[in-house]
């Protein structure tokens, strides 16, 4: 007959035996039970056999429980957002980790000095795109403006050392998209906003308006975004004219009014209707804005090389 000083002596070998007050009855481990066995040669009855951590589960429950009645949810803000910062430092100070983690680390960009490539980078901004909290985009059309969403894609990798992505999107439009807080940063420091450009009474950054260079490059950036050549037509004693002009909108009443500033400091006559709209209309003029501002859109510069008589 088995006795209990024979099952304790088990026990106490292997220190596997814990009283299951849910079950009232003990829990014993499977290897005390077969020295058991062996050692008084009787039958092993039907059993359950549970892993070494079977308590661990229900007691690690009950703890997180009776600590929620003490303290409350721990997923607060301020916990997760510390939570958070110590995992991104963690990661930064050991790139491998993160990338075996499979954590995205910070996209870092070159930052280049002020220049009028840079400016005209902000003009294109200015004029067709967008700054969110992580990315910035630029749209142009997909039909007329193909070769210079190519040639933003180039100044942007000249510039930052970055990619970026284009995708066409209905129903006739071109995304270009940069994905890069840092980007981010740095726009803003040049004197850029996110958010609407409206609202936030976007306009063009004092560096580049103090310098004529850097003016040239903003402006043909937001020409070769939000402006355009157009012709009109006019009678006169009979005879029908076609007239060339240059137009620049813009729902920002500062962007509009640095604009025409701009174009004045040149000596090229412009007209804002301090709306939306600023206007070039003598053909000489818009010769002479060509001739100085220049564009690398295609598609103006063909217009403006399409022009070759004031008469029809």
């Amino acid at each position: 007959m088995l006795e209990w000083p024979d099952i304790a002596e088990g026990c106490r070998v292997h220190q596997r035996t814990l009283f299951d007050w849910r079950r009232n009855k003990y829990q014993m481990n499977h290897a005390a039970l077969q020295l058991l066995r062996e050692k008084y040669g009787i039958p092993l009855p039907k059993i359950e056999v549970l892993p070494d951590t079977w308590h661990l589960k229900a007691s690690a429950r009950l703890g997180a429980r009776k600590r929620y009645e003490l303290y409350g949810n721990p997923g607060t803000f301020e916990g997760r957002r510390k939570g958070g910062a110590a995992s991104s430092l963690k990661f930064r100070n050991n790139p491998k980790l993160a990338s075996k983690s499979g954590f995205i680390l910070r996209k870092h960009i070159v930052r280049p000095p002020q220049s009028a490539l840079l400016a005209e980078f902000l003009g294109i901004i200015l004029g067709d795109g967008s700054i969110t909290d992580g990315q910035v985009r630029i749209y142009a059309n997909r039909k007329t403006d193909g070769d210079y969403a190519h040639f933003i894609k180039k100044i942007a990798a000249r510039l930052f050392n970055v990619d970026i992505t284009m995708a066409a999107r209905e129903p006739n439009c071109l995304e270009l998209a940069i994905s890069s807080r840092d980007l981010v940063d740095f726009l803003l420091d040049c004197g850029l906003k996110k958010g609407d450009k409206i609202s936030s009474g976007v306009d063009v950054p004092g560096w580049v308006l103090d310098n004529k260079e850097f003016s040239k490059g903003c402006l043909r950036g937001l020409m070769d975004t939000d402006g355009g050549i157009f012709f009109h037509k006019h009678t006169t004693k009979g005879i029908r004219y076609r007239h060339m002009g240059l137009c620049f909108t813009s729902h920002s009443k500062p962007l509009l009014n640095s604009v025409c500033k701009m174009i004045s400091n040149f000596s090229i006559k412009c007209k804002s209707d301090g709306r939306r709209h600023l206007m070039i209309y003598d053909r000489n003029e818009v010769r002479k804005y060509m001739q100085i501002i220049g564009s690398h859109n295609g598609k103006h510069i063909r217009r403006f090389r399409s022009y070759k008589s004031s008469r029809v």
